[in-house]
This record gives structure tokens, C-alpha cells and sequence, in this order.
């Protein structure tokens, strides 16, 4: 790769792959042709730091090209440890052939890197899941296969760094594929920091490039489980809280928990698995940040941990108040404080026993 201090824009690109026979250094890209867009030009699929081109070459193979829009170091040793690794576990189903190319393709005269990636066909994972938004059987099963995906990864001890919806491709049989490995920790990688933080719908907030280690992935799986779960209950909350760049979750309702309203209807369905995944998004957002301070007596006694009950709003509507209010009595009548307090309780006991037991 040139020692020069440009780096190719993605019109730099654009320009450069409609001339394949120039641009690569592989023969097979050579001569092989782009996927067009309507006005015949080649069709990128443009992220943050990469844009990725279909190529179709002979035999009618096709591939998946993807520059990079930014200068990585040490990307060619990366990608040369996350291969070794697979390779040694060739038993799991979820990843794509890659060949990482460090003079890949030529821009105005200089080299730059790129990754050559077979093509798999499927869905995105959100536009999957909203094809199937009425039939809840289909998320069930999609669930089921999730879990297995993260069991398997947990097994050859692989995190992929960056796990959302534009990443996780659901195939026509219903397989799961993973794409994009740029972040991806494998164990040769100890001790290194990661080169991104992942979409920032997914990811916890208190995640930086120095969180880089086997278990990165544990807070955008309970994102995705629970969105998964929630919808096969309740599809309404698609079309709600879905913006086309995420599943349910925004990055404002880990930053604020009291304020969002997602985390208010999830907190009224009855699936054990969104109560258990809200309870470790709730406890990953709270880490580190300081309990707020208040009147301990007006706090709910009976409820331990209750960072929990003063950290999540409490979205249910208060009871209005009687013309005459009764004082408590003898008889088992109480106020409102100790009737919203009853309540409080009972909102989060099934998210407390999740986090510390029962």
C-alpha cells in the first residue's frame, strides 16, 4: 500500500470500480463486472467506514467488495488472525469465505486494501423480521436460532464486535450469516483495542475502542434477543419505535432509561426471556453511574437493589385522586403513596430476582 497521506473518498471509489480491468489487482476482479443501479452506475452499499460493491465474475460467482473510506493500521494482521481462527473452527456455519487484499485496488495511481467476500444471499435482519411481523411462530424460531448462533460463537471463542441488524443476514432457509469482521475479537487478539464501538443502537454506552475482550458481545445480543421476543408478543411496537436503522432500541433509551417509553412497554409484556434481557440492558446502562439520592422512607423497603425501581420511571398512570380521601385503616384500606409503592414493586420483582436471584 502507498505511504501517502490520501485516502480514497467513496466517490474516489465509485469512480475507480467502473473500470475493473484498471482498478484491481485481482484477475478475477478484473474481469468481473459491478452490479448497476438504474442509471447503470455501479451500486455501492455505503456505511460509515466502507462501501461495499457486488461483483459478479465468471462462472457467475459473485462477490462482495468492500473499501474502506478510512486508514486502519493494522487491519492486514487482523484479518490475517480472525482467518487463522476460523480456519480452526471451520464447523461453524455463520461466516462467509473473505480473502483480505492490502493493494486490493487502485486509486489515482496508488493501492489501497480491500476485502473480497463471497456474496451471501438473504435478508437483513430487520427487513426479516418485518416480512414476519404477523407471524410470531417465525420470530419464535428466529429467536431459538439467535440463541444458537451466540452459543456456537461463545464455544469457539469468537466475539464479532459489531452484531445488528446490517450485519446478521437471515438466508431463505432461515440460516443465520454473519457479515463485516472488522471488529471481531478472536483470542490471538488479547490485549488489543478495537478498531470500532459498533452502531450505537446496539451497544452499551459505556463502550469504548478499549472494550475488547471475549465478552463484547453480550449487551447487542440482549438488545437483539429481547427485540426479537418482544415483537413476536407484541408486533404494535414496529411500527412505534422501528426508525430503519434499528430494531426497537435507540442509543437515547440507554442513555436515559427513565425517560424512554420503550422501556416502558417492554416492562408490560410477559415473556421471560424481554424481562430477562431488559434487566441486563438496565444493570450494563446503570454501571458505574451513581445511585440517585433521596428520602430512604419513600422508597419501597421491600424491594432490594433499588437503584432499579429509582432508575426506571414508572410509566403506568396514577391513580386519580377519591373526593374524600380515606386515611389508612385498621381494616386494610392504605393511602396512595402505599398503593404506587405496591405497584412499583410489582413491576419490577421478576426484573430484580433476573439480575440477583430470588
Amino acid at each position: 500500500m502507498a505511504n501517502t497521506n490520501f485516502w480514497p473518498s467513496m466517490v474516489d471509489y465509485q469512480e475507480a470500480v467502473q473500470s475493473p480491468g484498471s482498478a484491481f489487482a485481482s484477475s478475477e476482479l478484473c474481469s468481473g463486472t459491478p452490479v448497476t443501479n438504474k442509471l447503470g452506475m455501479p451500486r455501492p452499499i455505503c456505511g460509515t467506514f466502507a462501501s461495499v460493491y457486488e461483483f459478479i465474475t465468471a462462472g457467475r460467482r459473485r462477490w462482495a467488495v468492500k473499501c474502506f473510506l478510512r486508514n486502519i493500521p493494522d487491519l492486514h494482521q487482523r484479518y490475517a488472525k480472525i482467518s487463522d481462527h476460523l480456519k480452526k473452527n471451520r464447523w461453524l456455519p455463520y461466516f462467509a469465505t473473505f480473502e483480505y487484499q492490502e493493494n486490493g485496488i487502485k486509486v489515482r495511481g496508488k493501492s489501497f486494501p480491500l476485502v473480497k467476500m463471497e456474496w451471501l444471499d438473504g435478508d437483513p435482519l430487520n427487513t426479516f423480521i418485518e416480512k414476519n411481523l404477523s407471524r410470531p411462530k417465525v420470530l419464535t424460531k428466529l429467536h431459538h436460532a439467535w440463541e444458537k448462533l451466540l452459543a456456537d460463537l461463545r464455544s469457539a471463542k469468537i466475539a464479532h464486535g459489531d452484531l445488528q441488524h446490517g450485519n446478521v443476514l437471515v438466508r431463505p432457509n432461515g440460516d443465520l450469516r454473519l457479515i463485516d469482521y472488522d471488529g471481531m475479537w478472536v483470542p490471538s487478539l488479547e490485549g488489543q483495542v478495537s478498531n470500532e464501538t459498533g452502531h450505537p443502537d446496539y451497544q452499551s454506552p459505556r463502550r469504548t475502542q478499549k472494550h475488547f475482550h471475549e465478552g463484547i458481545d453480550k449487551f447487542s445480543n440482549a438488545v437483539i434477543q429481547l427485540s426479537i421476543c418482544a415483537l413476536a408478543e407484541n408486533p404494535g411496537l414496529w411500527k412505534k419505535y422501528n426508525n430503519g436503522d434499528n430494531l426497537l432500541f435507540r442509543r437515547r433509551d440507554f442513555l436515559n432509561l427513565r425517560k424512554s417509553s420503550l422501556i416502558a412497554d417492554l416492562q408490560k409484556l410477559k415473556s421471560p426471556n424481554v424481562k430477562n434481557m431488559l434487566a441486563a440492558i438496565v444493570k450494563e446502562c446503570h454501571r458505574g453511574r451513581k445511585v440517585k439520592s433521596g428520602n430512604p422512607a419513600n422508597k419501597p423497603k421491600a424491594v432490594p437493589a433499588s437503584w432499579l425501581t429509582d432508575y426506571v420511571q414508572d410509566y403506568r398512570p396514577k391513580p386519580k385522586p377519591h373526593s374524600s380521601p380515606k386515611s389508612p385503616s385498621s381494616n386494610g384500606e392504605t393511602n396512595a403513596t402505599s398503593s404506587t409503592s405496591s405497584r412499583r414493586d410489582g413491576v419490577f420483582s421478576s426484573i430484580i430476582r433476573a439480575i440477583f436471584g430470588s
